[in-house]
């Protein structure tokens, strides 16, 4: 959607018929310099996938990516072996880090024993392989993205960098929209925006706030960073890692050098379940994020309480309900084109609902709110060597 309209984040929208030649030709460039790896947490179902297939034959054709570091995770012995069968097209370019390795696991026991590293997730695949990309120090600048996308091209990536590379901002955000004959991004739609607007209902409009609803895709796994940004940063081990990066960002660097790009005109992955349960779907992902913004509204001096959080579900229905509304009255627009269900959007704004509650009780268990991961910075300070021990154990045949 070509649009000049920018709020707090800087915001770079793909116009009609763009083309990347240019955009390709100043990140090759200034990749003489900024070497550039890009990070992949997968399962093996991922991996072994036909969306994981074509992104290795894209990647495989683009020059300026040095390293591709994919994060194997939860993968057993023969998944790893065909693993590396999968990769192989990329040479000695592709780095698959199998994060059930014994080694590799041995080595993670050593940090757990001083520091908390939270539940197995996607955020504690992206740490693991992050760790490995720093003590390595073969890149400066990573792209990271999921290893889902149906609709992957070379200009997804150099869209994704081109801010970081040659534009010289800090972090760059990717966006897209999400639609086939129904449309999709769920959790962002029906239940991040509405809980965006519920808080700021309560809480008044913060700079962090404004900040957080500024995003137009804030759940997308796209994003680029520095190496030694990436060293610094903390975030969630679970489906709050999205939420938990902006935060961390926020409070690392200044929001001018912070952007969003669009990738592309339309982005499609596989599509979870809602679920009903605390550990599945998208109900789980719903829980996570209302826990993580719960942590960071009480680190910067929020008191909450049971009323409160009573309130916060009340406010979030009435937003949420408007939102279908006005997704319904979209539909309607394109009716040949997409297909919308009132019930069953409503259905799941009802059961993000409830997430909220499963947030509430795990923000209450949790004694820092939430589970983040410790930054490398702080790993690296607490066991001496920790580092060459983790890439020594990746590399080990």
């Amino acid at each position: 959607m070509a649009d000049f309209h920018i709020n707090k984040v800087p915001t770079f929208s793909l116009l009609q018929d763009e083309s990347c030649e240019s955009m390709e030709a100043k990140v090759m460039k200034a990749s003489a310099r900024i070497p550039v790896g890009v990070l992949i947490p997968a399962l093996y179902h991922d991996l072994s996938s036909d969306a994981m297939h074509h992104i290795i034959e894209v990647l495989g054709s683009i020059p300026y990516v040095s390293k591709i570091y994919i994060s194997l995770d939860q993968a057993k012995k023969e998944e790893f072996i065909n693993a590396q069968k999968i990769v192989a097209p990329l040479g000695n370019r592709a780095v698959l880090v199998w994060n059930d390795k014994p080694e590799v696991s041995a080595v993670i026991q050593r940090i757990e024993k001083q520091l908390p590293l939270g539940i197995r997730g996607k955020g504690r695949a992206v740490w693991t392989c992050l760790g490995y990309i720093i003590g390595k120090s073969e890149v400066s600048a990573i792209a990271f993205h999921d290893a889902d996308i149906l609709t992957y091209d070379r200009d997804f990536l150099t869209r994704l960098l081109f801010p970081l590379m040659y534009l010289r901002f800090q972090f760059s955000k990717g966006y897209y929209i999400r639609y086939d004959k129904k449309l999709f991004g769920r959790v962002t739609r029906l239940f991040y925006f509405p809980l965006v607007r519920t808080l700021k209902d309560m809480f008044g409009s913060t700079e962090f706030l404004d900040y957080m609803g500024d995003f137009r895709y804030p759940l997308s796994g796209e994003f680029a960073t520095y190496t030694s940004q990436a060293r610094m940063m903390q975030f969630p081990s679970d489906w709050g890692i999205e939420v938990g990066l902006l935060g961390e960002i926020y409070r690392l660097v200044r929001e001018s050098r912070i952007c969003q790009i669009e990738l592309t005109n339309r982005y499609d992955h596989k599509h979870q379940n809602v679920g009903s349960e605390s550990e599945k779907g998208l109900y789980k992902m719903a829980s996570d994020i209302a826990r993580t913004f719960f942590t960071h509204l009480a680190s910067n001096g929020v008191a909450l309480n049971a009323d409160l959080f009573r309130t916060v579900r009340l406010t979030y229905l009435k937003h949420a309900r408007e939102m279908v509304g006005i997704y319904e009255s979209l539909a309607d627009m394109y009716d040949k084109r997409i297909d919308f269900d009132f019930h069953e959007e409503l259905k799941t704004v009802e059961v993000f609902a409830k997430a909220i509650d499963s947030g509430v009780m795990d923000f209450a268990d949790q004694h820092f709110g939430s589970p983040l991961i410790p930054d490398w910075k702080r790993v690296e300070s607490a066991i001496d060597g920790i580092l060459p021990d983790l890439v020594a154990a990746v590399e080990l045949e």
